[in-house]
């Protein structure tokens, strides 16, 4: 059955003091926008929301994750160090030992081991001469 008339033409309309498209808007920071806002809507199922009630889910989940972000800024590292001083009570039995001397050393031998290795691989002497 052949079309008689054209379909009206996407209009922008306003909702909540925010200007949505039904089509694409021009290049530039509104397209840019209007795309991350889409993305948004279609990831979290904004779409489906009224204005009202994806506001109200904003309002909530905002503060929650700025208070998530602030208690890993400010507690995480110090709770590191807590844990460093545990392992380091737990492997060698003193709180006051340089993890960092410790590390070294190990991170020193598997090297060694590793590129003793990797000579037994090749069949070449072990020896780096300059």
């Amino acid at each position: 059955m052949p079309r008689t008339q054209a379909p009206p033409a996407p209009t922008p309309y306003r909702l909540g003091g925010i200007v949505r498209y039904d089509k694409m808007p021009p290049r530039g920071i509104r397209r840019y926008l209007w795309k991350k806002s889409v993305q948004i809507d279609a990831h979290l199922c904004f779409a489906m929301l009224e204005w009202w009630e994806a506001l109200l889910i904003a309002l909530i989940v905002l503060p929650v994750t700025l208070f998530f972000w602030y208690s890993c800024y400010a507690y995480f590292p110090g709770h590191i160090r807590y844990l460093t001083r545990r392992y380091a009570y737990y492997v060698y039995g003193d709180e006051a030992i340089d993890l960092l001397a410790s590390s070294r050393a190990h991170v020193a031998e598997w090297l060694n081991i590793a590129w003793l290795w990797f000579c037994s691989v090749v069949g070449t002497s072990p020896r780096v001469e300059l």
